[in-house]
């Protein structure tokens, strides 16, 4: 079967610059889709091959420095704060994903770029991807943030959630949450670099610490206790392999048909610290 560069599969929008180096692709955003890119791992370059850093999109061999937002250079956190970016590499290939926030303050574009290979120096591959000004699903925003908990502490310019906190003086924070919502959990930093940051369940909203409203949890599929959730990243990490960086910013959209009360709960790790994040969701929302 010959290879497409665009492909459009279920729910996912594949850019495929691995098999089409001198080839561009662009899309339009849509938080029904995942956006995925392939580029080939360069090996022609002068430095050693590394790894990606989720941190910051471009910021690792087989793609540029910076993101090109506007046709400007920044940093997608200052531009996009709460962009989640998940990224591995199989099968000699550069696999990264980016999921837009929920809040995006104005209309924005955003081009990636994979490194050229040799013989096609002249020739820049790259994904355009144009993300629309949106602000939550459901107009459902406290002011202008999702609700969720932000160990990160991200505020003024970077903040995306309701509650950014310390783990050290608020090793707990509390969301409500109804039907309809989207909520959210980070523990990445846009300012300050923090030791040993994880985010556990490792596949959290995918898995979650679940209690029916007892102080006994379980660590279950979140679609066990809420069939029509949806997670975004709709992923979990590689732990298999040392290429794969893990995810420190995730989204819950709650279902509309809730049958009753749920508890859980996710949390952040630093280097055997904790911040926990529990998510009361209710099935009616009182007035």
């Amino acid at each position: 079967m010959a290879n497409l560069k665009d492909i459009e599969v279920g729910n996912y929008f594949i850019c495929n610059l691995k098999d089409y180096p001198t080839g561009n692709c662009s899309v339009d955003h849509d938080y029904n889709k995942t956006i995925k890119l392939l580029c080939p791992i360069v090996h022609n370059k002068n430095s050693s091959d590394k790894a990606y850093d989720p941190s910051n999109c471009f910021k690792y061999d087989g793609i540029k420095d910076e993101f090109i937002i506007n046709n400007k250079q920044n940093y997608i956190h200052t531009s996009l704060p709460g962009v989640i970016l998940t990224n591995h590499i199989e099968n000699d290939t550069y696999n990264l994903s980016i999921y837009p926030p929920f809040v995006v303050k104005e209309d924005i574009t955003i081009v990636c770029i994979c490194d050229s290979e040799k013989g096609n120096e002249g020739i820049t591959p790259y994904l355009k991807i144009n993300i629309k000004k949106a602000r939550g699903l459901n107009n459902n925003l406290e002011g202008d943030y999702i609700k969720g908990c932000d160990y990160g502490n991200n505020r003024g310019k970077f903040q995306f959630l309701t509650k950014p906190v310390k783990y050290i003086s608020n090793p707990v924070c509390e969301v409500n949450a109804y039907p309809g919502d989207v909520v959210g959990i980070n523990c990445n930093s846009y300012t300050t670099k923090m030791q040993g940051a994880r985010l556990e369940p490792e596949s959290c909203f995918s898995m979650v610490y679940f209690s029916n409203l007892t102080m006994q949890f379980t660590k279950t599929s979140v679609n066990n206790i809420m069939p029509n959730a949806k997670y975004y990243p709709d992923l979990t990490p590689h732990p298999g392999n040392q290429n794969s960086k893990m995810f420190l910013t995730s989204y819950l959209l709650i279902p509309n048909d809730i049958q009753r009360d749920i508890l859980i709960y996710c949390h952040c790790s630093y280097n055997g610290n904790k911040g926990l994040a529990i998510f009361n969701i209710f099935a009616t929302k009182t007035s």
